[in-house]
């Protein structure tokens, strides 16, 4: 994100525009995770997010200190998690199911509504070249991306992620898989961000990052159906 604010082929008001929607957007996205996530809890007999007051939309009860400087410094980063007791749902696996894919679920129809919003705005900033447009539709777009990415990226299988807590809701917990991955997940997924920070500062090709693969085959097609499907709806305005 930082990168913003000092590439030097943009005026300077332009970036810092540019940076806040940046921003913006991506806290947006990243809040809302952690809020579905508490807000699914809750309806399932666990008021442990609430109490911690954690259902609400202010940064600075989602702030982590480190996922803050990875965002700022690497471009992807997290929020602290919200709370969660299992041991308080009514049913104990229907709840720790449909916990682990709220926060997904709500990436899905934020990157929807938001990929719809784009085009719709963008249809009308270029008819009237109103540069508030531009920006609106600009943030439109930021927000389904950033939620398209985290909706891929949150499904891995890989703990601590929701991927890994949906498998673990539907196995047994003596499952061998889920005692691996508990041990070793973490391990795992930093070494994918860091192949994919390395290929990126190297500029070496897509094919030697496994995430960057995944990304491009799974985000990247589900972002180009979700303009298309809009351009369709939108055409005839």
């Amino acid at each position: 994100m930082l990168g913003i604010l000092f590439d030097g082929s943009l005026d300077f008001f332009l970036r810092i525009i540019l940076f806040v929607l940046v921003a913006v957007a991506l806290l947006f996205s990243i809040i809302l995770h952690e809020i579905a996530h508490g807000l699914v809890a809750h309806w399932n007999g666990d008021d442990t997010a609430k109490n911690s007051g954690r259902l609400t939309l202010n940064p600075a009860k989602h702030f982590d200190p480190l996922g803050a400087i990875m965002i700022l410094f690497v471009g992807f980063g997290y929020a602290k998690p919200v709370p969660v007791n299992p041991n308080n749902f009514r049913k104990y696996k229907t709840g720790f199911f449909l916990v682990s894919i709220a926060g997904v679920t709500m990436n899905l129809l934020i990157a929807f509504v938001s990929s719809g919003l784009y085009v719709l705005i963008n249809i009308f900033a270029a008819r009237s070249g109103s540069m508030a447009l531009v920006l609106l539709a600009l943030f439109f777009y930021y927000l389904s991306q950033f939620n398209i990415t985290l909706l891929f990226f949150n499904i891995l299988p890989l703990f601590p992620l929701d991927g890994f807590n949906v498998i673990r809701s539907l196995c047994k917990r003596e499952n061998g898989f889920i005692r691996f991955m508990q041990k070793y997940g973490q391990f795992i997924l930093i070494a994918l961000i860091l192949v994919s920070i390395m290929v990126e500062r190297l500029a070496a090709p897509i094919w030697f990052s496994p995430l960057d693969l995944y990304f491009n085959y799974t985000a990247g097609y589900v972002r180009i159906g979700f303009n298309a499907f809009w351009r369709m709806i939108f055409g005839g305005i």
